[in-house]
């Protein structure tokens, strides 16, 4: 037992140090310089589930006067996981963003929060006023989601139709497996149909044989 006395004691000051650490950092959100509260979000983010004490701060932060303090901030909602669950709306607000480069990065935090988030990621792909990027990055994330995003089969299905997302589409119908069994007869058309789009032919044909393996 006393070897185990120092071991013990460097694992209780290394957690105090990382609670003292994470309480700054949150405080540094709402530092009145954008530079400092910029640093803060990224340091948050390379915390991962260890910074689950300041989804409350992060998500305030989605509002940030500053980009990359916003872009940062969805980053590291997403980073955290699960436990940023309770930030799904503000996100699905931040799909919107005035700047693009936060609608990404809110639409890939929403794909690492799981089933929660697919309803807004939906939106965000049906929504064709939206930057393209901000709906191929939709499309990824219900792929991230996989077998949870099955709500989001009919709609991924009817994107195999758009320019924009097809291809994405595709990979995410893929990705879900055997609940977007429904898709297989469009994705078997889509490979086979006259285009020069190689890349999307290629991605419906695999993700049509990667659903029918899986629902043997």
């Amino acid at each position: 037992m006393r070897k185990l006395l120092p071991l013990l004691t460097c694992l209780a000051l290394a957690s105090s140090a990382r609670g003292d650490t994470l309480s700054e950092l949150i405080d540094q959100l709402k530092s009145p310089t954008p530079d400092a509260r910029r640093d803060a979000a990224q340091a948050l983010g390379k915390m991962g589930a260890e910074a689950q004490d300041a989804v409350p701060a992060l998500t305030a932060a989605l509002k940030d006067e500053n980009m990359f303090v916003r872009r940062y901030s969805a980053q590291a909602l997403g980073r955290i996981g699960q436990s940023a669950k309770s930030a799904v709306p503000a996100l699905a607000k931040a799909l919107k963003d005035r700047r693009k480069e936060v609608g990404e990065a809110a639409a890939e935090a929403l794909g690492k929060l799981r089933s929660s988030a697919v309803s807004p990621l939906v939106a965000a792909l049906k929504d064709k006023g939206a930057e393209a990027s901000i709906r191929r990055r939709a499309a990824e994330s219900l792929g991230t989601i996989g077998a949870d995003a099955k709500a989001a089969v009919p709609t991924l299905t009817d994107m195999l139709k758009d320019q924009e997302v097809r291809t994405e589409a595709a990979n995410a119908l893929g990705a879900i497996g055997t609940p977007a069994k429904s898709a297989v007869p469009a994705l078997k058309a889509a490979s086979q149909a006259k285009g020069k789009d190689k890349a999307f032919k290629k991605a419906a044909a695999e993700a049509a044989k990667k659903i029918q393996e899986q629902s043997k």
